[in-house]
């Protein structure tokens, strides 16, 4: 990272690092009383800021700024993702545990009876088995989407403040996450039904031909994969169309509805796939570095399961089942918390990005950056 200093109107920045460089006020030359300088016009020197230069970013830059949130405000970013995931993964345990009852006492029945309804059935899903999974995936998909919310909207305004030198308290900041916590959650709860029916509407076009014809054809399959595959293509559509939508609660205050039309806003034409790209990415990096750090603790759980039920002669299923549901968890809980500032800090330059590089907000990131370190100067002198 460049910490640097660069002087306003010149077309290049210095590679040097900060300590080569004059630490406070504009720089001077010799000259007469007053301290104006002897030759030359006058030239402030501001100081290069650390997450994000202020000017439209390149992918990289993105990418840093995702990875550099830890080592500037480590401490603070954890610890606010562990104590809002804290609480969603406490959740969403209950309730894949309550999904899982049945299944669990099925199989327990027929271990012990062979003979049982449980056995004759070959172990598979009853209908209230079914509902009770789907329920509880439901249930857990809206947990982590909400705490998701909640975790970018605070992270938002450690990240902007960072790159514009007004650093943000972890009381500011919990201050601010209250403050906008409402308002995050009723983004996200409109998200999720945008995302809904743009899944759900083509998928059920494409079913329509399956329960009219009652039959399993090229046709019928075929109409339905389409429509699957349609329903897929408007989720990542409205999904890429809305990333924005809580960085611009975050900083511009606009409300839910006026949040998302921001959003909108900020992705049309043809600036929608700069926007989905780099998103897409780094989702996706955050989605496998969580798989593989998940996949860690679920290769113990799953050690531990075989374990339990060796030492108990295949007697302990249900004791097996709670400690591999209660492993696997942790391992997806400490793995997210350890992520969610790389997603939400990417986002985050990501929207400030959009904006610098569509409608010069750099220009006005400068200005505040320039009074902030004009402020800092001040008060050491």
């Amino acid at each position: 990272m460049s910490t640097g200093w660069t002087a306003p109107g010149s077309s290049e920045s210095s590679d040097l690092p900060a300590a080569d460089h004059p630490a406070e006020g504009p720089a001077t030359g010799p000259g007469p009383a007053g301290g104006a300088p002897s030759d030359g016009p006058r030239r402030e020197l501001v100081q290069s800021l650390p997450l994000f230069p202020l000017r439209p970013l390149g992918l990289g830059e993105v990418l840093g700024a995702a990875v550099r949130i830890y080592r500037l405000r480590a401490r603070t970013v954890l610890a606010l993702a562990a104590a809002v995931y804290g609480v969603a993964f406490v959740i969403m345990t209950f309730t894949t545990g309550a999904g899982m009852i049945p299944m669990m006492g099925d199989m327990q029945a027929m271990m012990e009876d062979p003979t049982s309804s449980a056995a004759s059935s070959g172990g598979t899903f009853s209908a209230s088995d079914t509902v009770l999974t789907v329920v509880s995936s439901v249930v857990s998909w809206v947990i982590t989407m909400l705490a998701a919310s909640l975790v970018t909207a605070a992270l938002t305004a450690v990240a902007i403040g960072e790159a514009t030198g007004h650093t943000i308290t972890g009381a500011q900041m919990r201050a601010r996450t209250r403050t906008l916590a409402l308002p995050a959650i009723g983004i996200s709860i409109l998200v999720g039904l945008l995302t809904v029916i743009a899944v759900g509407v083509p998928t059920a076009l494409g079913v329509l031909p399956l329960v009219l014809m009652r039959e399993a054809t090229v046709l019928t399959i075929g109409a339905l994969l389409v429509g699957l595959g349609i329903g897929v293509l408007a989720a990542i559509w409205v999904w890429a169309r809305t990333i924005l939508a809580i960085p611009a609660l975050v900083i511009e205050d606009t409300g839910v509805l006026g949040s998302i039309a921001r959003a909108f806003r900020l992705t049309a034409g043809r600036k929608l796939w700069r926007v989905l790209g780099i998103g897409v990415l780094l989702y996706v990096i955050y989605s496998l570095a969580v798989q593989v750090l998940a996949g860690v603790f679920g290769f113990v759980a799953g050690l531990a399961y075989f374990v339990i039920l060796l030492a108990s002669s295949m007697q302990a299923i249900v004791l097996g089942m709670m400690v591999l549901t209660v492993i696997s968890m942790l391992g997806s809980y400490l793995a997210t918390v350890l992520l969610a500032p790389f997603l939400s800090a990417g986002f985050a330059a990501l929207y400030a990005d959009s904006r610098m590089r569509h409608e010069a907000w750099d220009v006005e990131l400068t200005r505040r950056a320039r009074q902030s370190w004009d402020a800092d100067g001040s008060g050491g002198r």
